[in-house]
């Protein structure tokens, strides 16, 4: 298993790192790379046209939409400048619902990259979580800044015996078993443990050089306490199942999902 065509979002914010990174991950895995920027509102439609001048002005829908062009012809430089113009870099630009489309696109990749913006802010993590829950494939969610080097060669592996956290590990496979030095099977609390070793065997079978371990904590805290043991082992990626629990009990209550998404300083793939 590997993966053979990456798709990178080019919607927003520091798309040369993202980028980088993206390209760096389809050379090691002789993918092809689809880089895509989203205009995040198209204008043409009659009615939002309307709308929008009426309370901008034509002038001002205008000049958005002139800056959003350039943006685009800049991007899409920037991608033809880094990848080329062979058959293994294509190109894809589109208008509206950002997440809907890249999702929509995600489902003819293997690998989704995508960035988010810095924790705290309002947003943040807004794109990649609606691709996280949307894509049906896996979402690599890199931090606002993107470390230097290779990403994957020490690797924790978020377990709790879901379904979510199988999805996740299989997901992982091409990076677990092709090129990490070392990966770390990390279980929070008694009722996550309670598979770890099984866990542990099945990734062992396809050669994925890693070892166990149970951490103490309760499962409220298991996103913070994830994000300490990968600072702990020096991991550059953390890999973890998406929404275990309701969407809705992730909003009000937290969840290991939703810290990751906000706070995690270093890439995180979420299972498809």
């Amino acid at each position: 298993m590997t993966y053979r065509t990456i798709l990178v979002e080019l919607a927003a914010g520091r798309v040369e790192a993202r980028l980088d990174a993206a390209h760096a991950l389809a050379r090691r895995f002789d993918a092809t790379l689809v880089g895509m920027h989203v205009i995040p509102s198209a204008l043409e439609p009659a009615v939002v046209q309307g709308l929008a001048e009426a309370c901008l002005g034509r002038e001002m829908v205008d000049a958005v939409r002139r800056a959003e062009l350039i943006t685009r012809e800049r991007v899409r430089a920037i991608f033809r400048s880094a990848c080329g113009a062979g058959p293994a870099a294509v190109w894809r630009e589109a208008e509206g619902d950002p997440a809907a489309l890249l999702a929509r696109a995600a489902r003819t990749a293997d690998l989704v990259v995508a960035g988010r913006g810095e924790a705290g802010t309002a947003g943040a993590a807004d794109l990649a979580g609606r691709l996280v829950t949307a894509a049906g494939v896996p979402v690599l969610v890199l931090p606002p800044q993107v470390p230097a080097g290779e990403i994957g060669r020490t690797v924790l592996v978020a377990w709790n015996g879901s379904r979510e956290a199988a999805r996740a590990a299989h997901d992982a496979l091409p990076f677990l078993a092709c090129g990490a030095g070392r990966v770390v099977l990390c279980a929070v609390g008694e009722e996550a443990g309670a598979s770890l070793d099984d866990a542990a065997a099945m990734l062992g079978r396809h050669g994925v050089p890693l070892r166990a371990e149970r951490v103490d904590g309760p499962d409220a805290d298991a996103g913070a306490v994830l994000l300490a043991r990968a600072a702990a082992h020096g991991a550059d990626l953390l890999v973890m199942g998406a929404y275990g629990r309701s969407r809705l009990r992730e909003f009000v209550f937290g969840g290991a999902t939703r810290h990751a998404l906000r706070e995690a300083p270093l890439p995180v793939l979420f299972g498809g």
